[in-house]
């Protein structure tokens, strides 16, 4: 595998699905493209609390168009990066449904791997089949890793003994 896209959202279990994602890659040497997708405003109605040096927002102080929620956006891919250690992560800030443009992405910018979490941003979609997730799995003809948003922790230094992911 040659590149891992990890897409994130603004919820805390972004920083374990960036660590990961951003672990797996070493592994493999490959490109990482880092991208966090923008769908309805109405999703960033909640607080959203501070995530890998990102002092986050509030729903005090909403998007009063889509340049201010793009320009935030970039600001927590920077965020991001610098979190991870290393200049060489490509960022994206892509504009449309989320697992629409995840997808068309990942095929425009060849990806071998997709790395994303479980976390749904509302409530709504929590009740729903159909999440961005569960919409990516069904959809994509690329491998997908999921990151669960549990506490449960992987020991990286375990994975890479096993034959099936050493490159």
């Amino acid at each position: 595998m040659k590149k891992v896209l990890i897409a994130i959202d603004y919820n805390p279990s972004a920083q374990k699905v960036a660590e990961t994602g951003y672990a797996f890659a070493k592994l493999m040497n490959a490109e990482i493209s880092v991208i966090h997708a923008i769908a309805d405003i109405s999703h960033y109605t909640m607080e959203y609390m501070p995530i890998m040096g990102f002092k986050g927002f509030s729903s005090d102080s909403p998007f009063m168009n889509i340049d201010e929620q793009k320009y935030e956006a970039v600001n927590f891919l920077e965020c991001v990066v610098k979190h991870l250690g290393d200049n060489n992560i490509k960022t994206c800030v892509l504009d449309g449904r989320n697992s629409e443009t995840i997808l068309e992405y990942a095929v425009r910018w060849k990806a071998d791997l997709i790395v994303m979490g479980t976390q749904n941003h509302s409530g709504f979609e929590k009740l729903c089949p159909g999440n961005v997730t569960s919409l990516i799995l069904k959809r994509s003809g690329l491998p997908v890793l999921v990151i669960p948003e549990e506490k449960a922790e992987m020991n990286l230094e375990k994975v890479n003994q096993y034959s099936y992911l050493q490159v």
